[in-house]
């Protein structure tokens, strides 16, 4: 078996999570851990929830559409995990300072808090109404801090807690389509990750974010066929990506294996961010 190396630490560092070894993980990376995650009725958050309960977290899920996120917890308590799932309008920051209280007494603290639901605001920029604007900065920069700031202090409490904060490729890059508040919005969700990791580092708490690509989820497969050409085409693999991969990003982020990561963003974007794609693009298949 593996053994832990006496790596040097300062005297009086902070733990960031437990040693695991290999034989230790397998099918139990997230074994106790407490976990909120956001936007659990559909998409990456829909599967992220079962992946990760499958590795062992007890994982609450929110939801706006009445009875949803409860109802899919049902499904995963069915096959023997533990999850919850409650409605909460996480643009409202007095409902979901009771959702994180409710999902901390429920699971007996909070470990792990990933931000994954979010809804943006488009339009091409010239004709960039205040309300839409507003909608989307509500809607994908509030609410991660409305999250962030009530599971902050059961954050504090944990020993080796992180935060996830799900960013775009907007956020690292321009875009010829019509994002101006999107990509604002997860731009500033970077920059909210490393603060986060800083602020969080003398409490043993981590934050990164993951910066999606073009993920094929419901509300994508209905955009018109040459617009999801010319987005796939911009990655290098060619293909969309599955909700399974960013899902996969979590659990990685969630768990101790990652302990030594902070202040960091894990791209899961078919390559779009950091090469071009030559010669390969063509019409999806």
């Amino acid at each position: 078996m593996a053994q832990e190396v006496k790596a040097p630490k300062i005297s009086g560092a902070p733990e960031f999570g437990k040693w695991i070894s290999p034989e230790e993980s397998v099918g139990q990376r997230l074994k106790g851990k407490k976990i909120l995650l956001t936007g659990t009725t559909k998409g990456v958050g829909h599967v992220a929830q079962e992946l990760l309960c499958a590795h062992g977290a007890f994982v609450c899920g929110s939801g706006r559409t009445p009875g949803a996120a409860a109802a899919y917890a049902d499904e995963l308590k069915a096959k023997g995990y533990k999850a919850a799932g409650f409605d909460c309008d996480l643009a409202d920051y007095e409902a979901v300072k009771k959702w994180v209280a409710q999902c901390a007494e429920l699971m007996g603290g909070i470990d792990v808090v990933i931000n994954n639901a979010s809804h943006p605001g488009m339009a091409p920029f010239e004709a960039m109404d205040v309300e839409t604007w507003n909608y989307g900065i509500r809607n994908e920069l509030d609410l991660v801090y409305n999250v962030c700031n009530c599971a902050w202090p059961y954050l504090k409490e944990g020993n080796g807690a992180n935060i996830i904060i799900t960013s775009s490729t907007v956020g690292l890059q321009g875009s010829n389509s019509p994002q101006a508040c999107h990509a604002a919005a997860k731009g500033a969700c970077l920059a909210l990750a490393r603060q986060l990791a800083a602020e969080g580092g003398p409490f043993g708490i981590r934050c990164n974010s993951v910066t999606p690509g073009l993920v094929w989820t419901e509300a994508m497969a209905n955009i018109p066929k040459e617009m999801a050409s010319g987005l796939v085409a911009a990655q290098t693999t060619q293909r969309a990506i599955d909700p399974i991969d960013i899902a996969y990003a979590y659990l990685f982020l969630a768990s101790d294996e990652a302990r030594q990561i902070t202040a960091a963003n894990i791209p899961v974007d078919g390559g779009c961010s950091g090469a071009t794609t030559g010669a390969m693009q063509g019409e999806i298949a």
